[in-house]
Order: C-alpha cells, then structure tokens, then sequence
C-alpha cells in the first residue's frame, strides 16, 4: 500500500502517542516509488535499531541519484504539528515529485545518521550516487518556532536545488536531547550552572572595568636613570675632574721668557761672572 505524502504528515503531526524526551521524529521520502512492505503502515513509535533498519532496508536498494541526509537537533514530534513551523518542508512533501515517502513520530534513542550516509555511498558506489548531510542549527527551548521558520527557509534552499535535479531522496531525522551516562540531561545541568553564575554576578555588584587615573608622582611612575646611566654619569664625573686637574696642573707651570735667551742663559752668565 501506498503512503501517500500528506498521510506522512498527518502522521508525524498527529500522532496519538505521548511525546517522550527521548524521542524525535523521522522522515524519508523519494522522488523513486519504493517497495510496498517499506512504505506500509508504519507504527508510529518505534526504537531507533527498527527504523535505522527501516531505512537501511530503503536506501540499500539505491532508489535515487542523490541523497541528502538532513540533521535536526532537538527536533519534537510536537514541534511539527503545526503547519506554520515548515511550510517549506510540507510543500515539499505534498508536491508531484515526492512519490514515496516514510513517517515515524516518535524515535526512542538516538539515530546514526553517519551509518545511513556510509551504507548509501558503499551500496550505491557503483552507481556514482551523491549524498550530501546536513545539519541545521539546533532547536532552543524557547522561541522554537522561530529556529523552526529559520531552518525551514535554510533547508527549502537545498531541496530547490534537489527537485531541479530530478531523482533524489531525503531523509529527515532529528536528534534527541544530549544526555550523559548517568540519564540526566546536560542542558539542564548547563541551566543550573547558568543560574550559579547569575546569582554570583547579582551578588557582586554592577561590574566595572578599573580605568582608574594613575596620580603617583612622574619619578614614581617611570625609571628615567637606569643603573647603566647612573654608572656612566659617575665615571663622566671621575674622567672630567681628572681632565681638570690635568690642565689646571699645565696652566700652572710659569717660564719666563728670559729662560730662552741666549745673553741671559746659565752659559752667558757664567761669561759675566
């Protein structure tokens, strides 16, 4: 049995099932008709080991050219119920090219992607099959609808070029929350810290940068006379007093100019005498 386009909708935005924090919707569909036991009734929550071989079973049999494997973090179920949060997206969905397509509201656990991408490009070598990922930017808890548009309008961009192509195939699967090894969330933990942190800056005032005016004295501030200078002016000081003692001693020295004369040198006198 066929499942048509708009039944993917309806299925993934109206399921009956309770939303779990753990889970994330899933979504594949085809511009190629797919097997009839693939396309089937699909149960609506399902863990992510059945419908990872759900899709293995879809994408092994290389039913496009293209591939583009499409990341949503944090993605709901919950959070395309309304058809204002992708309306890019369902017109995908509802146009004559998408033939098939396959529709699991609620993912128990996380799904690898990564597996999917590496199965299409080892079965579908041959067939120089392309395969494109992308991920989307992660989905707040709060102001969801407006990442949602955002993500929509990004992710319209890359699926025109795909249907200008012709043959492809998308599949579309969101990422439950992180968690650690203990089951608590990381968000959470994250949540709290942020709060610590935002009660310790109440605490502590309005912060202000210090620009304070440095007003010590200009000799406090700054070393103008270095030990190298200090020294120098001292052995200049040493050097110039020996120099002044030295021409003081040469101007001191008085010889008469009679000294010179022969008429009245030691020889002349003797002659006198």
């Amino acid at each position: 049995m066929r499942f048509s386009s708009a039944a993917a909708v309806a299925a993934m935005c109206c399921a009956e099932a309770q939303a779990f924090s753990n889970t994330s919707p899933f979504l594949l569909f085809s511009t190629s008709k797919l097997s009839d036991s693939a396309t089937q009734d699909q149960a609506q929550i399902q863990s992510s080991a059945s419908v990872t071989k759900l899709a293995t079973d879809i994408l092994s049999s290389c039913p496009t050219d293209r591939y583009l494997i499409v990341t949503q973090p944090n993605l709901h179920a919950s959070h395309l119920r309304s058809a204002a949060s992708a309306p890019r997206l369902q017109h995908t969905l509802k146009s004559a090219q998408v033939v098939s397509s396959v529709s699991v509201a609620e993912v128990a656990g996380a799904l690898d992607v990564k597996s999917l991408s590496k199965l299409i490009k080892e079965s579908c070598g041959s067939k120089k099959a392309s395969v494109d990922e992308v991920t989307l930017e992660t989905i707040p808890t709060t102001s969801s609808d407006e990442v949602l548009k955002e993500n929509d309008d990004d992710l319209a961009v890359v699926l025109a070029q795909y249907e200008a192509a012709g043959s492809f195939t998308v599949v579309y699967a969101g990422v439950p929350q992180a968690e650690e090894k203990d089951g608590k969330s990381y968000e959470a933990q994250f949540v709290d810290a942020a709060q610590v942190e935002l009660k310790r800056d109440l605490g502590n005032g309005v912060y202000r940068r210090a620009n304070e005016t440095d007003k010590r004295p200009l000799f406090e501030k700054y070393q103008f006379f270095t030990p190298g200078i200090f020294m120098g002016l001292i052995a200049l000081v040493v050097l110039m007093s020996i120099l002044g003692a030295g021409i003081s001693a040469l101007s001191s020295l008085e010889v008469s100019y009679a000294a010179f004369d022969k008429d009245m040198g030691p020889a002349a006198q003797k002659k006198q005498q």
